[in-house]
Order: C-alpha cells, then structure tokens, then sequence
C-alpha cells in the first residue's frame, strides 16, 4: 500500500512539473504571438509632450488636412479601421461623446484607415456623426508616423500640437473622457 502511494506521489509530482512547464511555453509563445502581430508595447507609443508629427489626411469632401488645420485646438484623433468590430462598437459612445467633448475644446475625429469608399460606406452604414478624416494605410505616413499598430487607438493633442496621450481605449482613454462626459 505505501508503495502505491509513493508511486502516485511521484506521479502527482510529475504532471504538476509538466504543467507548469506547459504554462510557462504556452505564456512565451502568446509573447511572441503579440510581437508578431506588431502590437506596440507601451515604450513604443509617441512619448507624451512631443510634438505631434504632421500629417496630410483628406475629409469625405476631398479637402486635405494637415496638422496645423487643428492649430490652437485640442483635437482627439481615433484611428478606425472599416473592417474593425471594436471600432463599430464603439461608433455609438464616439458619437455621443463627440459634442461633449467639443464643449471643453476637445475636437474628436475619427481618422479612416480605409480608402474614400470604404469611409463612405462605414459613415453611412454605422451612422457616424463625428468629423472624419481619411488615411488609406497604403502611401499614407499617418498610421506610422503616430505609431499605430491596431485600432481603434487615439491620440490626445494639445494646443500647442503636443502629444497629451495615446494609446488603445483603456485607462488612459477614460480618465480624460470622464471629464468630457461631466461637461
């Protein structure tokens, strides 16, 4: 009987060491998964206080913007994708959001990672209220030059086009939206 217990003890002992070594890869390979998938870690976001790099977008209109059409304005950029489910989600709160935040001088404008058909579709489709700008991820800087990795993802900017945060909706994103929402 002792001997039994021995053996299963040795066992036991064997399948927790396998199990914690099975944790221990499958943590290491969703690291890699993450590096793979270019997901920015934190260090690799626009550095707060830095000015924001310019930018030529163009609206549903054709006019092109720049960084300096926001001079002397706070504008929050929310970089979405057509083909997006978090961004459509998020379309409702965007858009109720969008004039609260423009009550404490905050422009929010969501900027289309697709071309001008696909921004037309996705304002129609999902009733989006909000002024868009339109960065095709092809021969437009905009997505890389503000360290996009995925979307949505925002970038504060103050008045003085510095980089007031930026990142994925989190934390941040909700700390600074409390106060447009109490406006």
């Amino acid at each position: 009987m002792e001997q039994i217990l021995v053996i299963s003890s040795i066992l036991l002992w064997v399948f927790v060491i396998f199990n914690f070594l099975l944790t221990i890869g499958l943590i290491r390979r969703g690291n890699a998964m993450q590096m793979q998938t270019g997901i920015p870690e934190l260090e690799d976001a626009l550095e707060v206080g830095v000015l924001a790099p310019d930018f030529v977008a163009e609206t549903l209109n054709g006019e092109k913007i720049t960084l300096d059409s926001y001079a002397d304005q706070d504008v929050a950029f929310v970089f979405v994708a057509p083909n997006c489910p978090p961004c459509i989600e998020k379309i409702p709160m965007l858009n109720d959001l969008g004039p609260k935040a423009k009550r404490v001088g905050v422009e929010l404008v969501l900027v289309n990672m697709g071309d001008k058909l696909k921004a037309e579709t996705f304002v129609k489709e999902y009733d989006v209220r909000l002024p868009m700008l339109i960065a095709p991820e092809n021969g437009n800087s905009f997505k890389e030059d503000y360290k996009v990795a995925g979307t949505p993802f925002f970038c504060l900017i103050d008045k003085e086009s510095k980089v007031q945060a930026t990142g994925y909706f989190g934390p941040d994103w909700y700390a600074f939206t409390q106060k447009w929402m109490a406006a």
